[in-house]
């Protein structure tokens, strides 16, 4: 068993991330004994070579009084170390040794000038998030405002990075000791923000739009899908609806030996924001019934105004349980992921804990892909302000669909869509991680979405 000896300030804190780090990431027995010492020391428990490693600890010396305000964030533009696996590797926080190094490897001792353990705890609980006020029109933190935007690290997993040193330190020492193995894994998920497209839409409604796509966007195909979906559905019946492609994701997901998960809007509270359909309509009910049987995962998609309303968020879960028992359907745990990304750093992943939630998918940012949490593992995530560890688990998203192919985002299509999205997928590879795509049902529609998409599952299978 490891011994950590940590300074005394912020001690909920350090237990937090040396239990993420250590419990959750490496699998490794450790012991915390909290002393009047300006770093982080570690030892091995019965080891005769008093060796040691020292890791700077910056972060979590901050001034009390200075805490949660902009004066603690990392001053740009950071310091790097050059690593011979990840290159220049970016320096949230750290401190050079008396040598001026940031890493040096003495005769039974490391010294590793990297704050490991505060840039985790910066990163995992999206502390410059909560100091940090600029927000996007939808009232999101985008990341052009984050640290690792501005300094060209966002798509890579910082904090994976940095715990591989870390375990490399350790393993240098003490070459006995065993992580725990991780095995890589690619989680697909489907927001339902409109399960059919010619619900709550009169033909004439739909003809207008149509024209639209060919004559303001030259969009002929979709032009035409839209004009067709008056006839097909003409009868009421959905199946042939060009948003209703949930069979078709299954059958995708099957073939590659992937459990989708579909998350629903349960309740409205934005008029033409939350989707056209009630989980108490028919077909709804039907299809959660269609998902259940095929093993797939039903899941919570919070409306709009539901992320700073506790009240709201726990009104909408209670819905979902409400028709999911009253179709026989029953899961070990329930999550899903915010409307639009829209999350706050000091209220939902409290309101989610309340709610009875296990998991939240949310932490993306929808103008740019990668990892927002600068980490490719499900962790237990913690509440900046009450100072406490939760039970809920934040699953960070690392691609959404729309980013990529929207213009107002990237706007990439194809293979140049295909190549960022196996890029991220790689990046998520290198550490055994969790790969976590949303693709909407609705943006399956056109040919080259349907194609692009099976070419995703496929390369994402194989690999």
């Amino acid at each position: 068993m490891l011994t950590i000896r940590s300074p005394l300030m912020y001690i909920p804190e350090r237990e937090y991330i040396l239990k993420v780090i250590f419990q959750e990431f490496l699998g490794i027995q450790y012991n915390i004994l909290f002393e009047d010492t300006a770093e982080f020391e570690i030892t091995l428990e019965g080891c005769n070579n008093n060796a040691k490693l020292v890791i700077a600890d910056i972060f979590l010396q901050t001034d009390e009084l200075f805490w949660l305000t902009k004066a603690t964030l990392p001053k740009s533009p950071l310091e790097s170390l050059e690593h011979p696996l990840y290159g220049p590797l970016p320096i949230i926080f750290g401190k050079r040794n008396s040598n001026g190094s940031y890493y040096d490897n003495y005769p039974q001792s490391i010294y590793c000038g990297i704050d490991i353990f505060g840039s985790a705890f910066f990163m995992l609980t999206r502390y410059e998030e909560y100091v940090i006020t600029e927000r996007d029109q939808r009232n999101r933190f985008s990341a052009r405002s984050s640290l690792a935007f501005r300094e060209k690290f966002l798509n890579r997993p910082i904090i994976n990075e940095y715990v591989e040193i870390l375990w490399e330190s350790i393993s240098a020492l003490w070459p006995q000791i065993q992580r725990l193995p991780r095995k890589q894994k690619f989680i697909l998920s489907h927001d339902v923000d409109w399960p059919f497209y010619v619900v709550g839409k009169t033909n004439s409604q739909i003809i207008k739009e149509a024209m639209s796509d060919a004559v303001k966007r030259r969009d002929l195909q979709s032009a035409y899908i839209k004009a067709k979906a008056i006839w097909s559905t003409r009868n009421g019946d959905l199946t042939k609806d060009p948003f209703n492609t949930f069979r078709w994701i299954m059958d995708q997901s099957e073939k590659a030996g992937i459990r989708s998960a579909f998350y629903f809007i349960t309740q409205e509270t934005l008029r033409g924001l939350d989707g056209n359909y009630s989980m108490y309509d028919r077909e709804i009910q039907h299809l959660l019934c269609e998902i259940n049987a095929r093993g797939h995962e039903i899941g919570l998609h919070p409306s709009y105004n539901t992320y700073s309303s506790p009240q709201r968020l726990k009104q909408q879960f209670e819905i979902l349980l409400d028709v999911t028992q009253a179709n026989r359907i029953f899961q070990d745990e329930w999550g899903g992921r915010q409307h639009y990304l829209r999350w706050s750093a000091s209220e939902t992943w409290q309101h989610w804990e309340d709610a009875g939630l296990s998991y939240d998918s949310t932490l993306s940012y929808a103008d740019f892909p990668g990892f927002r949490c600068g980490v490719c593992y499900e962790y237990p995530v913690f509440n900046l302000l009450t100072r406490r560890s939760l039970k809920l688990k934040e699953r960070p998203l690392i691609v959404m669909e729309q980013t990529v192919l929207h213009m107002q985002y990237l706007g990439l299509k194809g293979q140049e869509a295909l190549k960022v999205i196996s890029n991220f997928h790689n990046q998520c590879k290198r550490f055994n991680g969790d790969f976590t795509l949303l693709w909407h049902n609705s943006q399956l529609v056109k040919y080259d979405e349907l194609s692009l998409y099976q070419e995703c599952v496929s390369l994402l299978k194989t690999n």
